[in-house]
């Protein structure tokens, strides 16, 4: 969506645009170079993709003279980490750097946009064109909230999120600063993919689309003056007290609610800085379980200072609010929320790689109670401690860091390869 929204401003100013979406399938990325020949080459770049992206980087750099430019969550966030040989790291909103950037405008290598750049009004813009995705084999379903809808398309209508969660680094990236579609373009945008490209139902998968009642309330009072109806899903907070609007919402087609709970206790929500209790959550649960509403829950456990006490409760608190489907995730130390800085002050970690990724204690034992044994990212886990504890005394502490650990793989023969690869390249260099 962060590239279908550039490629939209870009072709309504007349630029050419190839769209080149790499997740949905490997592409021959050079080849699609060469074809297109491009002035310029904007990659989105988020710190789990890091290493993934550093390999495509090298790859693509040799190859072109285009000017390169990074954009994405890791740009923001760290853009210290990129390579040198990258010619711009642009942080925040990048629809309009990129634009005078194809036009010619000049700018410097860091391009700062994450706070004075911000759009302000949402409106100004156009929602992403979907010929560049419509063809692709995306999932096109609801498999998580039981949707018999078969063409769910995505949208993103807002922001940031004004909270303050401990845990979340969306913050750092855009400020607390919520910005957002107004309804009313929301469902104009709607009627168009309903008629243009038959879709039965829409994923509003940004930070919080619930953030503004008023909004979600006039959202839902207009889809359901629609002659046509449609199912819709999205991240919501449990602070949506007033049943009437979540029955609203069911009304007009809302048919599932991701929600991050986090935690089943008041104290273990004040020290993730939820700014909710447990009794609004309750209230909140008991009106989606009455309308029918199906909610997925999640939980972060292992956040710095929480207690088994905590944990505990939270275990209690699912079984009592009963969501539809729930998961608990190990807190990982991803940049820069205020977890992460307490990660750092504390020293409580056995590994910080490259892309600033903090592998805390608590991580590596939360992961192994929560997850099954034959999850891969147990493995990978488990054959990054070892490789560490094998090198310690070999590699540098850059050399560790910057190390490339394969992504959640299933094949130990070439997990170890490419680890005795890496010291033997060490060792002929040195």
């Amino acid at each position: 969506m962060g590239l279908g929204y550039i490629a939209r401003i870009l072709e309504d100013n007349g630029i050419q645009v190839l769209l080149v979406d790499n997740y949905v399938r490997e592409q021959d990325t050079l080849r699609a170079i060469e074809q297109f020949d491009p002035q310029i080459i904007g990659l989105y770049m988020h710190t789990p993709g890091f290493y993934v992206a550093l390999d495509l980087l090298e790859t693509i750099r040799p190859a072109t003279t285009a000017k390169i430019v990074v954009g994405g969550p890791h740009a923001s966030l760290m853009p210290e980490t990129i390579p040198d040989y990258v010619d711009h790291v642009v942080q925040g909103e990048g629809e309009h750097v990129m634009l005078e950037m194809c036009q010619g405008v000049e700018f410097p290598r860091i391009v700062n946009n994450s706070v004075s750049g911000r759009i302000t009004k949402l409106d100004v813009i156009k929602f992403p064109d979907y010929k560049h995705f419509i063809n692709e084999a995306y999932n096109w379903e609801f498999e998580l909230y039981g949707s018999k809808a078969s063409k769910v398309l995505t949208m993103h209508t807002s922001r940031s999120c004004p909270y303050r969660c401990s845990f979340c680094g969306v913050e750092a990236i855009w400020t607390r600063r919520y910005t957002y579609f107004s309804a009313d373009v929301i469902v104009n945008e709607i009627d168009h993919l309903v008629e243009t490209y038959g879709a039965d139902g829409i994923y509003f998968r940004e930070d919080l689309f619930t953030a503004n009642h008023k909004r979600v309330r006039r959202f839902a009072e207009l889809l359901k003056q629609r002659d046509y109806s449609i199912e819709w899903a999205c991240e919501a907070r449990a602070d949506i007290t007033d049943p009437s609007l979540i029955e609203l919402m069911y009304e007009s087609g809302c048919r599932g609610l991701y929600v991050g709970v986090e935690s089943g206790d008041d104290g273990g929500l004040d020290k993730k800085k939820k700014d909710l209790d447990l009794a609004t959550m309750r209230q909140f649960f008991a009106t989606t379980n009455s309308v029918g509403l199906a909610t997925y829950a999640t939980f972060a456990i292992g956040t710095p200072g929480e207690t088994e006490e905590e944990i505990k409760a939270t275990e209690d608190f699912i079984a009592e609010i009963n969501p539809t489907s729930h998961d608990k995730f190990a807190y990982l130390g991803l940049p820069k929320s205020q977890d992460y800085h307490t990660l750092l002050e504390t020293k409580d970690y056995y590994h910080i790689d490259s892309s600033g990724i903090i592998y805390s204690e608590k991580f590596f034992e939360m992961a192994h109670r929560l997850y099954d044994s034959a999850d891969p990212r147990l493995f990978f886990l488990k054959e990054q401690k070892r490789f560490l504890a094998e090198n310690k005394d070999e590699l540098s502490a850059t050399e560790l860091a910057s190390y490339r650990f394969p992504g959640i793989i299933s094949d130990l023969h070439n997990f170890k390869s490419s680890q005795n690869d890496f010291v033997a390249k060490r060792a002929l260099e040195s």
